[in-house]
Formats: structure tokens, C-alpha cells, sequence
């Protein structure tokens, strides 16, 4: 057979396992509101498991936060490491280099792999959203039921239309004539690429234009045939001889026979139009969110569908202002500050586009996850401003340690190895003050107030205390 009526799902080891399992919270949000509230609305369900998946991921999202304040501690000492080794290539310099790095990290209870461990758990969940909500009828079967009636009979039907309507063209159709039957080769263009794609998948993405030309198909096939009564046995003998395919070529020979006798309705149910409809009806319905048509891209639609990629510019900008605000000191001393403020102003930009060029459900998808993300993100700032940062590296240090302690590492002489290594390693500001004449001694240093590097000062006063 041709055509596969199975939605597409992502069988991707990762990936695939995890859209599988966030399928599952889309279909019973679906039942939850079909069954329970009689309210079938995939916008409806895209919100609310928007909401779900963006408080699943608040744990990683803090985690991220953390390392990110922690950043701004270590790449003052970090930087001075770098700038200590940076003419010095011989190995031994090298691994030193290394050694004081790692000491960095453990004095501060993190490693460099931090903040990637957080986006590699985050990414599998990023692409698995993207397949279940462009492809809502893969993982909600309740919705691939309204497509399953149409896909059966596009199945069975689509070879019976590609030869009638290549004998229509080859055969009836004159120069210069218009073709009484544009909407076939419309219907039967959409599935060009039937082999490759699946049936589900394509009629999910369809237009009510598309519908109406799968619907008129059926209904004016009759006509067809009777237009088709010109064909000449030899010209229907040439199309078949042309096919390669054993199986197609013996069903192509009943159709032939059938159009000569002027009957295909064993073949192509006429009256099936109105399941067409009927189907059509109610997949425009459930993809109905206000005026807009979630099946439909806006870029396809246009009118009041712009929306959407305009609520995806605002809640993107919305959330990387807050974003920046919350570390703008982290920013002022990146050396690429000037780079990432142009990505943040390209990134709603890109979110727009995207937005404008997908389905409608996808783009609100996006939309309300930036809006979420902005909420969140409030949230969170909230909470790391009653956070001492200091608490931080405490909890982080203890985590470490017992982590340590059960694979058996002397956790003891790993953190006198990282006070010594980390000892030495003084401050830009420390070098600028000196360089300046302060009237402080070398061990007396005077920070700007709440800079970085007060803060890392602070912390490495506090190890010192410790040790002592």
C-alpha cells in the first residue's frame, strides 16, 4: 500500500521516548476537558500543558539561575587564572592551569559542566514539544479518530484518482482548454509526497480550501467518468503498460473497466463526501481558537492570525529584559556583552518569524511559554534576592563532599589542595589598586560595593576563616 495512516510520532531513542511521555499528559488533558468539561479545544490544551511542562522545569530552571550567580563569583579568579597561564604552553604549565581551574570550581561547589548538564536535560524536552504539539493526531488519539474515516479512503482511493485524473489530462483534455477538474490535481498535489509522509500528518495541516477540493473530488467523480467515456481503449492500454508495479497496474485494468462500463462506485464511494464534512466540521472546530484556525500557519491565513507572532515578539523580549536585568552586573563585566544584547534582540525576532511560518498551535505554543517564562523568571528573582549567595556555595560545598565521600575521595586534602591552589590568585582590582598607589597595603584592599569582585572577595574571606 501506498500510504500509511499511521500518524507520524518521533522514534528517536531520546527524543522520541520523551514526546511519548509528554504525549501522554496532552491526551489526558484532552480527555480531561472533552470528556469531563465537554470542551474539545486543542488551544485550550496547549496553554494548559504549556503551564505543565514550564512548572516541571522550574527545578532546572533555579539550578540554572544558581550557576549563573555563581559565575559571576568565579570568572573574576577564573580570568586571573587564564591571564597567569596565558603565555605558557609547555605541559606542565598546562596542567597547572587545570589544577587551579579545578580548584576554583570545588571551592565554589560546581564544575564547569554545570549549566550543560541543565540544557542537555532540557533540550530532549524542547524538540519532543515541538513533534507533539505540530503533530497533535500522533499523540492524542482521541483527535486522530475525526481524521482516521478520510485517511481509510484516501488510502484506498488515491491511485483510482491519480490515473483518472492522468487519463482526464492526457487523453480529454484539449490545449488551451480550462480543466474542469483543477481541484483533483489541487487534492492529489497536497500528497505528491505520500510515501514519505503520512496521511494524518498532512490532513492535520489542511486548509478549508484543501478540504473543500477532497470534498469536491468525491462528489463530482461521477462526472469524471462520464468525461472519461472518450478514452480509447488503446490510450487506457498505454497508461497502463506504463506502470511498473504489478500489484497497480492489475488494479488500474479494473478501474479502466469500470470507467468503460460507466460504474466505479465500487471503487470510489461518491457519497463519501459528506464524511468528508463531516470530519472537516469537526477538525476545524476543536482547532478553533477564537477567530483563528490553530491548524493553519499565519503566514497562509494572514488577518487577525498576525497575533500570535506578535505575542510571541513581546512575551521573548519580555522575558530576556528581565533576564539581563536580574544580571546586569554578570553582563557589565562579559567581554561579550555587546555580542549577546544583539542575540537578545535577534532571538524575539526569530521567535516571530517562526511563529509566522508554522501552524497557529505551535506559535502559541511559543507565545504563551515566553509569557510563562516572564512569570517564572519574576518568581525566581524574587527568591535569589532573599538568598544569601553564600548559602549557595555552603550547599553546593556539602553536596560535593558527601558525593566524594561515598566513591571514596579524601575530601579533606581536596579542599586544602584548593585553598593553596586558590590562595595565590589575586584580583584584577587587587592589581589595579596597587598599580594606582592606594594608600592601603597589599593585603588591604578597598571594592566597589556590591561589584563582583567584592563578592568573590567576600567569599574567599570566608574560606580563609574557615580554614583557619
Amino acid at each position: 500500500m501506498l500510504l500509511n495512516i499511521i500518524a507520524t510520532q518521533n522514534n528517536t531513542p531520546i527524543i522520541g521516548l520523551c514526546a511519548r511521555l509528554l504525549g501522554k499528559v496532552m491526551e489526558w488533558l484532552y480527555l480531561f476537558f472533552s470528556k469531563g468539561l465537554n470542551i474539545e479545544n486543542i488551544g485550550l490544551c496547549i496553554i494548559v500543558f504549556t503551564l505543565i511542562v514550564k512548572l516541571l522545569m522550574i527545578p532546572l530552571t533555579i539550578k540554572q539561575q544558581k550557576f549563573s550567580k555563581l559565575s559571576s563569583l568565579m570568572n573574576p579568579e577564573l580570568q586571573e587564572i587564564q591571564k597567569k597561564y596565558k603565555n605558557m604552553r609547555d605541559s606542565e604549565s598546562m596542567m597547572k592551569m587545570n589544577e587551579e581551574t579545578q580548584a576554583v570550581y570545588q571551592k565554589y561547589g560546581t564544575s564547569p559542566s554545570g549549566s550543560c548538564l541543565q540544557l542537555l536535560i532540557q533540550m530532549p524536552i524542547l524538540f519532543s514539544l515541538y513533534y507533539i504539539i505540530s503533530g497533535i493526531p500522533a499523540y492524542v488519539p482521541q483527535v486522530y479518530e475525526y481524521y482516521e474515516p478520510v485517511s481509510k479512503e484516501i488510502v484506498a482511493d488515491y491511485d483510482y484518482y491519480k490515473y483518472l485524473n492522468k487519463a482526464y489530462d492526457q487523453y480529454v483534455l484539449k490545449d488551451g482548454e480550462e480543466d474542469s477538474y483543477k481541484y483533483v490535481d489541487e487534492m492529489l498535489g497536497s500528497f505528491k509526497k505520500i510515501s514519505e509522509k503520512k496521511v494524518v500528518d498532512i490532513l492535520a495541516k489542511y486548509s478549508t480550501k484543501q478540504w473543500n477540493y477532497l470534498k469536491d473530488s468525491y462528489e463530482n467523480v461521477d462526472s469524471m467518468v462520464k468525461d472519461l467515456s472518450s478514452v480509447k481503449d488503446s490510450e487506457w492500454k498505454e497508461l497502463i503498460d506504463n506502470i511498473d508495479n504489478e500489484d497497480k497496474k492489475n488494479k488500474i485494468e479494473k478501474l479502466a473497466e469500470a470507467v468503460k462500463a460507466g460504474d466505479i462506485s465500487e471503487l470510489i464511494d461518491s457519497g463519501f463526501s459528506e464524511n468528508v464534512e463531516k470530519s472537516k466540521n469537526k477538525v476545524m472546530k476543536i482547532n478553533e481558537f477564537g477567530p483563528i484556525n490553530l491548524s493553519q500557519s499565519p503566514a497562509s491565513v494572514m488577518g487577525i492570525a498576525i497575533i500570535i507572532p506578535l505575542l510571541s515578539f513581546i512575551a521573548q523580549w519580555i522575558s530576556i529584559q528581565i533576564s539581563m536585568s536580574a544580571n546586569k552586573e554578570q553582563m557589565a563585566d562579559n567581554p561579550m556583552a555587546n555580542s549577546m544584547k544583539v542575540m537578545n534582540v535577534m532571538m524575539p525576532l526569530m521567535s516571530a518569524f517562526i511563529a509566522f511560518t508554522v501552524p497557529a498551535g505551535l506559535g502559541l505554543y511559543w507565545a504563551f511559554t515566553g509569557f510563562f517564562q516572564v512569570i517564572t523568571q519574576i518568581c525566581i528573582n524574587a527568591y535569589f534576592k532573599k538568598v544569601d549567595v553564600q548559602d549557595i556555595i555552603n550547599s553546593n560545598v556539602e553536596k560535593m563532599n558527601k558525593k566524594k565521600a561515598r566513591i571514596g575521595i579524601d575530601t579533606s586534602k581536596v579542599s586544602s589542595t584548593a585553598a593553596t591552589n586558590t590562595k595565590s590568585i589575586k584580583s584584577k582590582t587587587q592589581v589595579n589598586n596597587k598599580k594606582s598607589g592606594d594608600s592601603e597595603t597589599s593585603n588591604t584592599v578597598k571594592y566597589k560595593a556590591g561589584s563582583m569582585a567584592a563578592k568573590a572577595n567576600m567569599v574567599k574571606e570566608y574560606n580563609e576563616k574557615n580554614k583557619k
